[in-house]
């Protein structure tokens, strides 16, 4: 048997046929000779009536005794009705229930503690449901974007034995008797396949032991990580310019009903285009500072300062040069400026923060050494990373997407949690 999809009837493709059809109830209003259902796929919401006088008596019976999410599958016609959900309705003369659900345990006004709690049912929420569909097409719009360039997809290892990045900590596990970490970055496994590909990423979680409550952070985030080989700082800018304009559009031109649902801007995806604002990091605490904010050059820029650059802004913007002291070992030196590393922070705008970490990459093995002498770390313990400096370095540039925020602002989402299937912050480990 045939069965139809929601979107097919919402689209008009079967109005006045007889279509067979399944999914959950995701609504059901029961009067004394009908029983209207909102019946639910993967691909939307339509509404059916089950009248009395169309089905047989055990059919009705059921339909008036079954509660939301039961597993049903009927057949009717399709007929346009202002008036339903959707503007059409199904007028069923077959219906038969494949699972009676339980009472679901989720009402409305629920808290969002609970809700937290019943993740694995509030998913079937609509609003849920579009955010994923959305996150499929950022997910399949990455990987698209890069083949198109000439990368390949690779893999790197979750367990590591050495730091990736200053200022966040990690999470220590304990490795057959020995201590190892969750990765921050795949970055340094990425950086060796290079040398043999040339153009490398990953789409892979990473792990941050940050304390933070804020609606930006997880413990558990997606990394898109981008390695490129023959690539300075000012190619390493455009290419983080494409795939972000790549990304924002394919979103807002394959996934428009879920957009529309979620009532998302969909022209403010599509104004995203190279050029992205720029701005020195030396320029960004002259403004901070113009604006009231006690910082330092030197320090970085937390929560606060990003709104003072971005609140009144409706492009991405570029903040490079940061200070060696607040950034990673593995930065190229800035010539222009030896207090800074050749590097950028991608910050969207509205407040919604930082989506992006790069550099250009230190081909130097000697300054790498001298860079983690600086931090007090053991260049004993990068043999391996050094090695790749040693034979045939190659000037190569970087950077990691936070893809969760990154939806969280092309949705403007309230918190990130609301980007991820299943959450992971401080408090946060169930389900």
């Amino acid at each position: 048997m045939t069965y139809v999809k929601m979107r097919e009837i919402l689209e008009g493709r079967f109005t006045g046929q007889r279509v067979n059809l399944r999914g959950w109830v995701h609504r059901i209003r029961k009067q004394k000779k009908m029983v209207f259902v909102l019946l639910r796929d993967s691909t939307g919401v339509v509404q059916t009536v089950i009248k009395k006088s169309a089905v047989s008596e055990e059919s009705h019976s059921d339909a008036e005794k079954m509660l939301i999410e039961s597993l049903v599958t009927m057949a009717g016609t399709v007929k346009e009705d202002e008036r339903a959900e959707g503007g059409y309705e199904v007028q069923v003369d077959e219906f038969k229930v494949l699972h009676f659900a339980e009472e679901f345990p989720i009402t409305e006004h629920q808290s969002t503690e609970f809700l937290n709690d019943m993740r694995h049912l509030w998913m079937r929420s609509r609003k849920l449901t579009n955010v994923l569909k959305v996150r499929d097409e950022v997910f399949r719009s990455a990987r698209e974007y890069l083949r198109n360039q000439g990368f390949y997809e690779t893999t790197s290892p979750m367990f590591v034995s050495t730091m990736g990045e200053e200022g966040s900590d990690l999470f220590e596990v304990e490795y057959f008797g020995k201590k190892v970490y969750l990765t921050q970055t795949s970055q340094m496994h990425l950086e060796p396949q290079l040398f043999a590909m040339e153009n490398v990423f990953i789409l892979a979680p990473s792990f941050r032991a940050e304390k933070s409550r804020t609606r930006k952070h997880v413990t558990e985030y997606w990394h898109l990580e981008v390695e490129e080989s023959w690539c300075d700082h000012e190619c390493n800018l455009k290419r983080q310019e494409g795939l972000i304009a790549h990304m924002c559009h394919s979103v807002a031109k394959n996934r428009l009903a879920e957009l529309t649902e979620l009532e998302a801007d969909i022209d403010r995806l599509l104004e995203v285009k190279p050029p992205f604002d720029r701005m020195t990091y030396t320029e960004a605490i002259e403004i901070c500072q113009e604006k009231g904010l006690e910082i330092e050059w030197g320090q970085d820029l937390r929560t606060e300062a990003e709104h003072l650059l971005t609140d009144d802004r409706d492009r991405f913007l570029f903040v490079e040069y940061y200070p060696k002291g607040i950034k990673s070992f593995y930065m190229k030196h800035n010539d222009e400026d030896p207090r800074t590393y050749k590097n950028n922070d991608l910050l969207a705008p509205r407040g919604y923060g930082e989506m992006i970490g790069a550099s250009e990459r230190e081909t130097d093995v000697n300054r790498i050494i001298e860079n983690l002498k600086r931090i007090g770390d053991d260049p004993a313990k990068y043999q391996w990373y050094l090695d790749i400096r040693r034979y045939g370095s190659v000037p190569h540039s970087g950077f990691g997407v936070g893809i969760d925020r990154l939806i969280m602002w092309m949705l403007e989402l309230e918190h990130i949690r609301d980007s991820i299937p299943f959450p992971r912050t401080v408090t946060r480990t169930f389900p």
